[in-house]
């Protein structure tokens, strides 16, 4: 088991909010299987305890990515609110600093506690969320992360080979002409 340093937000007691605490009920990361240097997309619906969409501001969220190699944890990221109430989508790109952190295979995405906050100063989840923890059964921010795939290599001896190729056939078609030219 891997354990690392709490963050602020993680370490809060509860959330300091105004009347009522905010809920995130899906958390949704797509595509599930990225390799290193994929861009995934994760939808979040942020909504208070009675089912209201919550309207974020800032339009910011916390986000932990936790793996069998450790966690990176995207604190007040921008978020891009999607047209319909409540949702909101946060888009990250698997780099090299993110696979070494999370490691390669399962890593969950969370959102992280108390990083939501609405205009009058509601925050929320209360605890850490990501798609085990939600209501909403059909989403998933279980993801399946590979190292980057190596391209294919192009064949380097095919240029060098191209040009010898091309050379020879110069060369015969220079003797076979200074043959005609002697008969």
């Amino acid at each position: 088991m891997v354990f690392a340093k709490p963050s602020v937000q993680q370490t809060t007691a509860g959330c300091p909010t105004y009347q009522v605490n905010l809920a995130v009920d899906l958390v949704d990361s797509n595509p599930t299987n990225p390799i290193v240097g994929d861009t995934v997309v994760t939808r979040v619906r942020v909504v208070y305890n009675d089912g209201t969409p919550v309207t974020l501001s800032p339009e910011t969220i916390s986000f932990l990515w936790t793996g069998t190699a450790g966690q990176k944890e995207f604190d007040n990221v921008a978020v891009v609110y999607t047209g319909e109430p409540g949702f909101y989508n946060y888009t990250q790109t698997v780099t090299q600093d993110i696979f070494q952190a999370v490691g390669q295979g399962k890593v969950t995405i969370a959102v992280v506690a108390c990083s939501c906050s609405d205009i009058r100063g509601n925050r929320g989840p209360i605890s850490p969320v990501n798609s085990d923890a939600t209501l909403t059964p059909s989403d998933n921010s279980n993801l399946l992360v590979g190292p980057q795939t190596q391209p294919p290599q192009p064949m380097n001896y095919l240029v060098p080979a191209a040009i010898a190729i091309l050379l020879i056939i110069a060369l015969l078609l220079f003797l076979m002409r200074s043959r005609r030219k002697k008969k």
